[in-house]
């Protein structure tokens, strides 16, 4: 009686026993949402990155008092220089924001392995071939560039789409449909 009750408590508590006939695992739509999300923070950390603004002027030259035209001159050019540098049309990522993306590129390949039976081998070749080239493992790539790969991504592969409700978003969040 009591190896019943141990058995019946660990099938509940551990997804790894199919028990009652129940899937184990996540199904197909669940895995390419995982997939889909992931994607979806990496281009969020992208899209911030893509010619983000020049930094606000310093303080130090606009303080209470006024500045003199040399100071005013100054202040300028380093303003100008300053955004020239962030306005690169080929801007790379900083260290820590590289991190952040390899990190969410690990957490695609462990998705496409852990459920590589979900995916076609040609479709998991090419999203490799993808991910390796968001990565820069390909070559250096851009900010601009890493942006099309991930367009490229969701208008190349079907589980990258997500298909409508068809619930008009008046529904979801009134006042959206109107101007």
């Amino acid at each position: 009686r009591i190896a019943r009750c141990h058995l019946y408590y660990t099938a509940l508590n551990n997804s790894s026993i199919n028990f009652i006939g129940e899937k184990v695992g996540k199904s197909k739509d669940e895995i390419y949402s995982s997939f889909r999300q992931t994607i979806l923070d990496i281009e969020r950390l992208l899209v911030m990155r893509d010619n983000p603004p020049s930094p606000p002027a310093s303080f130090d030259h606009w303080g209470s008092t006024r500045p003199s035209i040399n100071n005013y001159n100054n202040s300028a050019d380093e303003t100008i220089n300053s955004r020239q540098q962030f306005e690169k049309p080929n801007t790379i990522l900083s260290a820590e924001d590289l991190g952040m993306l390899l990190l969410h590129i690990h957490e695609c390949r462990n998705i496409l392995w852990q459920s590589r039976r979900r995916f076609g081998s040609d479709v998991l070749r090419n999203v490799a071939e993808d991910l390796a080239e968001l990565a820069g493992e390909r070559g250096p790539v851009s900010v601009s560039q890493q942006l099309q790969i991930i367009t490229r991504m969701a208008r190349t592969y079907p589980f990258m789409k997500v298909v409508s409700s068809g619930i008009p978003f008046d529904m979801i969040i009134p006042g959206a449909g109107s101007s």
